[in-house]
């Protein structure tokens, strides 16, 4: 055996210094971009796209404070984790674990008394969370950034849903709840002919039965005109002076029916169309599941009273949908396209308009330093006044709220009215509603799983044993 030369020593020697320096590089390049594969189902070990969101939100020092019971180990790992993924979000974010036993000087200058709640403090505010779950603290965490809530305004004087219901098909308290969760306060109002207040941030209108009063409408009116912003829920038969208020700012709701053949969900009917497209200028992309609309009616674009209005569609259904104009599938008779009556898709769902910039109205008769006045005033719509009609009511109801992705489209369409787009993302994965299934399939593809997992694959392996069993038979016999 030839013992080892110098250049063999030598080239060991790189080949091992090589293999380290990759080495190190790999580690470097892993600890700048940490990455997480999360395969749990409800994804529990990967923040919501709103946690993160809002978490880097906060530009000022926030200290979370936690207070957790030593005996459950368990879920004191599953809060720290959640406070680190947190923290990785924002450099502000400092949070600090106590055991709740063991320092009641702290739990009690902070007011806590119960296990796995906690304190939050910064912007010169203090919150509890009474619960350390994601959603509870992200709920916290926007009111700590915002302080004051918003207050959302409901009329019900009218046959409107109503927030406080819990009926399945008519109730809205899921959809009021889940505002809630997002710093607003839900109050009801019967009548508006004594004006709506200055502090409503969110006035929604879900679906009148029956007309405004005049009053109402002048109420609407001034409110709008002073900044405020609306949320319109439709159905067809639009009663007639809530339609006019619509027209007045360039909505119109098409009194039609939206049709969905190819994309209907499986054991469900073609009248319940998927929102498909978005205007992302308008709605920004979010990658949530697609809202399910029982019953929709198209919303169009018409002259407004006032030409400055800007007004845009945002929210369409796919290609493969269509409008019945006329209505008459409601008559019982089966869908069928007609080429010289009905309109092919995509089909606007949802539209916006916002009224003109007031101090744009106080300078339209001024020279080139009103016009730059009126072009500054105009980059931010702070000022400005907004509706988002919709043609569908039954997607928010209690019945739908939970299904596929209504309540993030709910939510987000409610903060875009309010203009607090910096609130629109996707929540967090909550418990499945509704009679759908948080693993949709539209008919198509449930028809196509049957005969391949239920028909085609047992029928492959029979015929193999069959196959088998009769060249066994037939060798035997040889």
């Amino acid at each position: 055996m030839s013992r080892p030369t110098l250049a063999h020593v030598l080239g060991l020697a790189a080949e091992l210094a090589l293999a380290g320096a990759i080495a190190v590089l790999v580690v470097v390049l892993a600890w700048a971009h940490n990455e997480r594969l999360d395969l749990t189902p409800t994804r529990e070990h990967t923040l919501s796209d709103q946690a993160r969101r809002t978490a880097r939100r906060i530009d000022q020092d926030v200290t979370i404070s936690v207070f957790y019971n030593s005996q459950e180990q368990g879920r004191v790992r599953e809060m720290k984790e959640l406070l680190t993924r947190l923290a990785e979000q924002s450099r502000h974010i400092d949070f600090r674990m106590y055991d709740l036993d063991r320092s009641p000087l702290m739990a009690n200058k902070l007011g806590i008394v119960n296990y796995n709640s906690g304190v939050l403090e910064g912007y010169g505010r203090r919150v509890k969370v009474r619960d350390l779950t994601e959603p509870d603290l992200t709920t916290q965490l926007i009111k700590l950034i915002e302080g004051g809530e918003r207050l959302a305004l409901f009329t019900v004087g009218h046959g409107e849903r109503d927030p406080n219901s819990s009926d399945p098909r008519s109730g809205l308290s899921q959809a009021a709840k889940a505002l809630e969760a997002e710093n607003y306060r839900i109050e009801r109002a019967a009548d508006l002919r004594g004006g709506i207040p200055d502090e409503v941030a969110l006035l929604v209108v879900a679906s009148p039965a029956s007309d405004f009063a005049p009053g109402e409408i002048a109420a609407v009116v001034q409110y709008l005109e002073r900044g405020g912003g609306a949320f319109f829920l439709l159905e067809a038969q639009t009663p007639p002076r809530v339609a006019e208020l619509l027209r007045r700012f360039g909505l119109e709701g098409g009194n039609d029916l939206i049709v969905d053949e190819r994309n209907r969900l499986f054991f469900a009917d073609s009248f319940a169309p998927q929102v498909a497209l978005f205007n992302e200028q308008i709605l920004p992309y979010t990658g949530a599941p697609p809202a399910v609309l029982p019953l929709a009616e198209s919303i169009r674009i018409v002259e407004p009273a006032d030409a400055r209005m800007q007004l845009a569609p945002f929210a369409f259904t796919g290609s493969d949908t269509w409008s019945d104009t006329e209505r008459v599938s409601v008559e019982g008779k089966p869908p069928v396209f007609r080429p010289e009556v009905d309109v092919r898709g995509p089909i606007p769902i949802a539209a916006i308009a916002r009224l003109p910039d007031p101090a744009e109205q106080e300078h339209d008769d001024g020279g080139s330093a009103d016009r730059e006045a009126r072009d500054k005033a105009a980059a931010t719509d702070a000022d400005r006044g907004s509706i988002v009609a919709i043609g569908d009511v039954d997607f928010a109801t209690n019945l739908y709220f939970g299904s596929l992705g209504n309540r993030d489209f709910f939510l987000n369409l409610a903060h875009l009215a309010a203009r607090a787009e910096v609130l629109i993302a996707v929540r967090g994965e909550g418990r499945p509603g509704g009679t759908f299934s948080q693993i949709y399939l539209t008919a198509s593809q449930a028809r196509t799983l049957f005969w391949t997992g239920v028909v085609a694959l047992p029928s492959a392996v029979l015929l193999c044993g069959i196959a088998v069993g009769w060249r066994r038979r037939i060798r035997s016999a040889a």
